[in-house]
């Protein structure tokens, strides 16, 4: 409702004043725009209709884009700069003729009908380089569509980017590109008509067509062009059509002649040549001026058949396959649906239609259907696909899991009219993820939660005592004598000694606390939201003489004992990382005191001591890696089959003046929490690469491989300086396989993934390091463009055990299902090679073969081959 005239404020009349003047501007301009593109015979109509734009929208550059032939580029036809604007005065060459593949956001957003209006730092960054080539701060891209396909654009740049246009000034662009496209539709169907009247004009042996005329007696006439499957057209005229052409042919044009001009209007006929594989579409004109006669026009359609035909094959394709493909409007209600969607559901494919116009959500489990209608209306406002996973209920009242991915379909408005959806059944993928993940959280043997599970559990219970104000105690728990009793009664016992342990352990614990498996003979218990440390002694005592209660081992019986250490956060840690560091330091202090005991943190003070060590050390590191005293190893990686040398992997050695040789498990965390990884990472790369130079002039043909941290990942440059590196020792990509741990990969996962895109691109294989460590799902394995996959050393050490061995077959089958290749690390014996070598596993590498060793004998094995291993 309007206001009252009394209502009405100066403000209000401005803006409508405002308004008005807008509206008119840009009428006038839609007048002189139009005019202007319509002098199709003015050379310079263009450019003053770009200079029209330009005074309307008061743009530093106004530009016009055609796209070219094929639609993968657009190219400048016409362009108004504003002389006083900071912008570049000479076009720079990307501008003249853009690539559409380059610019993935500009083609996007186009090729859906929808407004481009960007600043330079709200650009990816393609975009944002082209953008500065010309000093432009802001972009607007309105597309030019011509039934709703688009053929070019008007592009208006600005030097400042506080130059934001106003809804209304974007609906009237927006008008003004639809004007600006008809217009330019109208100007070429005038030069198409203008094209047609002289093709009209030429010889009608200039059309690809076969024409010719026959009298109503069947007798071929004058032949103005021919077909290459057909005779001659120089030897048509006068001759019967029973005569020269194919029979199937003939009697279709001798039944269609009289009939044409019987009815005085032309008729079509469809002509096979089966011999030939040909299909031919003729139409036939009569003629009645004069002596009546019949002008024959043959097509050659047999592209056209032959596309109808593969489309058709798709379609029923698609109806074949497992996947349904379902079209939902905005509401997510069903409008159509393949076949597959009744084999999801579980109804008669007859009913099918019973499901259309309801909602989606209708049969969507209730556990799931906030996270799926949350991201179906996340979808709604976006251009990028999604994919998300629920469980769908069956006609029966069952459920199946069901991975849906969704994209929205948008009109040339850039409003969403629907989505289309691919649903496929993967619940058994889903359940063996969800199997995979408790084998990869849970220790097999005791059941109890492993090292993955107890991090998260530890990095929650400080982030809440830190938030609380509370503490967490945390237990080093390891079994006296373990080794003397798996070398008496065997690893059967002793596994049964472990799990009889681990329950006798939990019953003294609250339901809150965690008791997890370290590995081994060693246990952690995590004391989370303690008010004070009171009690922690009692609770400690009682865990040891839980294990000190008697059990009965192969009929002998037997009373095991535990040394433990407690350290409590905040008290003796400042993070779950220093806290399991102290309490492991101070369970080694309570077996070197004589087993069968328990100390606290409180009651040692050499772990100071190590600390400053610790910091003696970090000193040392860094001087040795700026003085280049760091060493490379060399470990082989050899073929299952054969025992031949298919690569050598670089590690990293520090010999230390003072401490003699220093664990890498320590250096390189030291390395990467002090910040001098990537200065390592230079080191080792640049050793390895100059002794792989060497091995190639000696006619060695083994692969390099090379572990990539994080921060080299996340390096901006990277890619570019590793080739430029090789480039340097007149390497390849190919020569270099480069392992990226699983956890690293998943870190930023859809960041990293476009970094391991850049490297397969660069040519380098890649291969996933540690598998089994990390979260990764089969979805995320799929689309990492990795070739190799290389099992964590935590699976190989569980082949003692059935379990074991079948989470290592199911690896082996996973990796065949991706087409990746498997290697297999930590193989310590003949054994475990040979069951492997059974299972099919590619490449295996440990100590078995050899340890890490310096380049000259890891010549040899790369020469000799390591078969009198396997």
């Amino acid at each position: 409702m309007a206001k009252p005239e009394w209502m009405v404020t100066d403000d209000d009349r401005f803006v409508v004043q405002r308004e008005l003047g807008l509206y008119h501007a840009y009428f006038d301009a839609f007048d002189r725009v139009v005019a202007r593109l319509l002098a199709g015979d003015d050379p310079s109509c263009m450019n003053d209709a770009m200079l029209a734009l330009s005074d309307v929208t008061r743009a530093s550059v106004v530009s016009l884009y055609l796209d070219t032939p094929g639609g993968t580029s657009a190219r400048m036809v016409a362009a108004w700069r504003d002389p006083h604007t900071r912008l570049a005065a000479v076009t720079p060459e990307p501008f003249k003729q853009l690539d559409y593949a380059s610019y993935s956001l500009l083609a996007d957003t186009l090729a859906v009908g929808m407004v481009l209006n960007k600043s330079l730092l709200e650009l990816p960054l393609a975009e944002q380089m082209l953008l500065a080539q010309i000093g432009a701060r802001r972009i607007l891209c309105i597309p030019l569509l011509n039934r709703g396909e688009l053929f070019g654009f008007l592009c208006f740049l600005d030097d400042d980017e506080r130059r934001v246009r106003s809804q209304t000034e974007l609906k009237l662009l927006a008008m003004l590109g639809n004007h600006v496209a008809q217009a330019l539709t109208r100007l070429q169907m005038e030069e198409a008509m203008l094209a047609n009247q002289q093709r009209l004009r030429a010889l009608v042996g200039a059309t690809e067509d076969m024409v010719f005329e026959v009298s109503p007696s069947g007798t071929i006439g004058q032949v103005w062009s021919g077909h290459p499957a057909l005779p001659a057209s120089d030897t048509l005229s006068g001759r019967q059509l029973a005569s020269v052409f194919p029979p199937e042919m003939a009697q279709q044009l001798a039944r269609g002649v009289p009939e044409a001009l019987a009815a005085g209007r032309s008729i079509s006929v469809q002509c096979t040549l089966p011999q030939a594989g040909v299909w031919l579409h003729a139409r036939l004109q009569p003629v009645t001026v004069g002596e009546p006669r019949v002008v024959v026009l043959v097509h050659d359609v047999t592209e056209l058949a032959r596309d109808a035909a593969r489309k058709k094959t798709m379609l029923d394709t698609l109806n074949l396959l497992e996947e349904a493909i379902v079209d939902m409007n905005p509401d997510a209600e069903l409008l159509e649906l393949t076949p597959a969607w009744a084999k999801l559901r579980g109804i008669d494919p007859r009913n099918l239609g019973v499901d259309l116009g309801k909602p989606l959500f209708t049969w969507i489990h209730p556990e799931d259907l906030p996270t799926t209608a949350a991201a179906f209306a996340r979808l709604l406002e976006s251009s990028e696909p999604t994919s998300q996973r629920f469980r769908l209920m069956q006609e029966s009242s069952e459920f199946l899991w069901v991975e849906a991915r969704l994209i929205a379909q948008r009109g040339p408005d850039g409003g969403c009219h629907g989505v289309r959806g691919v649903l496929r059944d993967v619940t058994v993928a889903h359940l063996n993820e969800q199997h995979i993940t408790q084998l990869a959280h849970y220790d097999t043997l005791t059941k109890l939660p492993n090292r993955l599970l107890l991090d998260q559990a530890l990095a929650h219970a400080v982030d809440r005592a830190r938030r609380d104000n509370t503490k967490v105690a945390l237990g080093f728990i390891d079994l006296d004598h373990f080794k003397q009793i798996n070398d008496a009664f065997g690893h059967k016992i002793g596994d049964e000694l472990l799990v009889n342990l681990s329950n006798r352990l939990k019953g003294v614990l609250r339901d809150n606390d965690l008791l997890a498996r370290w590995g081994g003979d060693e246990f952690v218990v995590v004391l989370p939201d303690l008010t004070d440390t009171a009690r922690l002694a009692d609770i400690a005592e009682r865990l040891r003489q839980a294990a000190r209660q008697g059990v009965v081992l192969d009929g002998m019986e037997a009373k095991p004992t535990i040394s433990v250490g407690f350290a409590v956060y905040p008290d003796n840690a400042e993070s779950g990382e220093e806290l399991l560091t102290a309490a492991d330091h101070t369970m080694y202090h309570a077996k070197n005191a004589g087993r069968n005991n328990v100390c606290f943190y409180s009651d040692i003070l050499h772990l100071k001591a190590l600390g400053r060590e610790h910091v003696a050390i970090q000193a040392r590191l860094s001087d040795a890696i700026r003085l280049g005293s760091l060493q490379v190893f060399y470990q082989p990686i050899v073929q299952a089959k054969g025992g031949e040398v298919f690569a050598i992997e670089a590690l990293a050695r520090w010999q230390d003046d003072k401490s003699g040789w220093i664990s890498p498990e320590l250096f390189i965390p030291m390395a990467e929490k002090v910040g001098l990884i990537q200065e390592l990472s230079d080191v080792v790369t640049h050793q390895a690469f100059c002794k792989l130079r060497e091995w190639r002039d000696a006619g060695l043909p083994q692969k390099l491989m090379l572990n990539i941290s994080r921060s080299q990942l996340f390096a901006p440059r990277f890619v570019s300086n590793l080739v430029e590196r090789l480039n340097e020792f007149r390497l390849r990509p190919s020569d270099v396989i480069l392992e990226i741990t699983e956890s690293v990969a998943l870190t930023d996962y859809s960041r990293q993934l476009k970094h391991l895109k850049l490297l397969g691109a660069a040519g380098f294989r890649l291969a996933i390091d540690d598998f089994g460590t990390g979260y990764s799902s089969l979805s995320q394995l799929h689309e990492m463009p990795a070739q190799l996959l290389k099992v964590d050393v935590s699976f190989t050490q569980r082949l003692h055990t059935e379990e074991g061995r079948r989470i290592m077959q199911a690896i082996v089958q996973l990796a065949s299902g991706l087409d990746m290749q498997i290697v297999v690390e930590g193989v310590e014996n003949l054994e475990t090679a040979r069951f492997l070598q059974g299972l099919g596993v590619h490449f295996l590498q440990g100590f078995h073969f050899s340890e890490p060793v310096p380049s000259g004998v890891a010549e040899l094995w790369m020469r000799l081959g390591l078969s009198g291993k396997i």
